[in-house]
């Protein structure tokens, strides 16, 4: 990285930056070996699962029937468990088992809420834009999809004045497919929660960056914002609205300009926190002080009786396994 160069940000590397500069360099700089886990891998299994549903065919979801597709899933998933073995952080049957069939629901409650709906106008459609002077912006969208005047006055009434869709919007919605396990919906283990218990729950998805910047980037392309982002939950099939404005971008570009700043300036200083125990880096990151290496201690009785330090060391799978996995069956779900 030279203080001079062209750098193309995206809304996953400015996150890393902000949450831990040094991440950012280890990852995208130093190019550290690449790994991934179990809710990643299902992640982005079940995202080119959805994308393949999506292919030009004479079926509308492309498989000719839900238990087909459920079929395909489950060696899709065996696939991509013997591909990414050498990089996997762990290994495990039971979890091999465990997120098969949780990419399963993924895939079922796809299914049935989207076999009687058009078709979406684009699938992860990537775009490119300048945001400063040698700075890029790209951000791929996992769904674009037609919305009809009806639902528009339903859903944000405002924008339609005498009958008409107002300038300045365009008549579609952006989707983001989610896979992981926490959803927006917090009856299902607090039935009495209050309206402002919820929108304090629901926070960080009506201010979350990820969705500012794919407003400010489909706006940049089309110079007009989409009626809404919808936040799609496929472990339980639900899909939770939410949107922004112009006024948004300021306090977006802002941040952007922090990050680019730092990255252009070589600024990648250490961010400790409870991130800290999930990071793929752990390692790398103790390597770059190699006078106190990565460790763990033993608890003791007591602060006079001591403990022990132990250097913690990595193993490296060598390649992929030979899997053979026998998912149990699961009823349709919808």
């Amino acid at each position: 990285m030279t203080k001079q160069g062209v750098i193309t940000l995206s809304i996953s590397k400015a996150g890393s930056y902000i949450k831990c500069p040094n991440f950012n360099f280890l990852h995208y700089v130093k190019g550290s070996k690449r790994k991934t886990d179990y809710p990643r891998l299902m992640g982005s299994t079940v995202h080119q699962f959805v994308q393949k549903m999506h292919s030009p065919g004479k079926n509308h979801l492309y498989y000719s029937s839900l238990k087909r597709a459920q079929g395909a899933w489950f060696w899709k998933w065996k696939t991509a468990l013997e591909k990414n073995g050498p990089i996997m952080l762990e290994h495990s049957k039971k979890k091999d088992e465990e997120y098969g069939v949780s990419g399963l629901f993924c895939i079922t409650n796809y299914w049935n809420g989207n076999i009687n709906k058009p078709r979406p106008i684009a699938v992860e459609k990537r775009f490119k834009v300048k945001m400063f002077p040698k700075v890029w912006f790209v951000g791929v969208f996992d769904q674009i999809r037609i919305i009809s005047p009806q639902t528009i006055a339903r859903i944000r009434p405002e924008l339609i004045v005498n009958g008409e869709l107002k300038d300045g919007y365009d008549p579609v919605v952006l989707v983001d497919l989610k896979t992981d396990k926490e959803s927006y919906d917090p009856r299902r283990f607090r039935p009495n929660i209050t309206d402002e218990e919820m929108a304090a729950y629901q926070f960080d998805l009506h201010e979350n960056m990820q969705i500012t910047a794919y407003y400010w980037l489909y706006y940049q392309v089309y110079g007009k914002l989409p009626i809404a982002f919808y936040w799609y939950h496929l472990r339980d099939g639900k899909a939770f609205m939410t949107y922004r404005n112009k006024s948004d971008f300021q306090t977006f570009l802002n941040t952007m300009r922090y990050v680019a700043d730092g990255i252009m300036g070589e600024s990648y200083p250490l961010h400790v926190g409870k991130h800290c125990k999930y990071c793929d880096y752990n390692k790398e990151c103790a390597e770059l002080r190699p006078d106190r290496p990565l460790m763990f201690t033993e608890p003791s009785d007591g602060i006079d009786l001591g403990g022990e330090m132990t250097v913690w060391h990595q193993t490296v799978p060598t390649g992929a396994r030979q899997l053979k996995l026998n998912f149990p069956s699961v009823p349709n779900r919808k």
